[in-house]
Parts: C-alpha cells; sequence; structure tokens
C-alpha cells in the first residue's frame, strides 16, 4: 500500500456512512478528508464551485447517457 491510498476497507467507509447516516447533507460531499481527499478520516469534504454548477451537470448527464446508451429521465 502506497501512502496515497487506503484499504479497501477504509475506502468504502464513505458509501456506508452516506447509507446508513440520517443527518448528512444531501448536497454535501463525504469522503477521505486528508491530503488531497485520498486518505484520512471520512467527513464533509470541500467542494469546488464547478461541482454545484448545474450546466455542467446537466452537460454531463447528457454525455454519460449518450455514452453508455442508457436513458434515466429525471
Amino acid at each position: 500500500m502506497t501512502p496515497l491510498v487506503q484499504s479497501a476497507e477504509q475506502g468504502a467507509y464513505p458509501e456506508v456512512m452516506c447509507a446508513t447516516e440520517t443527518e448528512l447533507d444531501q448536497a454535501a460531499y463525504y469522503g477521505p478528508t486528508g491530503w488531497m481527499n485520498f486518505r484520512g478520516p471520512v467527513g464533509n469534504c470541500n467542494l469546488d464551485p464547478h461541482m454545484l454548477d448545474r450546466g455542467v451537470a446537466t452537460r454531463l448527464w447528457d454525455l454519460s447517457e449518450k455514452q453508455t446508451g442508457l436513458s434515466w429521465p429525471l
């Protein structure tokens, strides 16, 4: 294991936390809070402004549907 990664068990912590905690902010990103969000304790991580840009999200969603051939109307 290198200093830049976590174990598989530690890597699953954010998903387990998000699936089981009832008081989490639905518009937040939860993951490792250490160096560059690669490892460390799980918590609320900083979101860059483009991550909340609805136009960017829409374009990404449309491209994902086109590339996968799947459609999930919202």
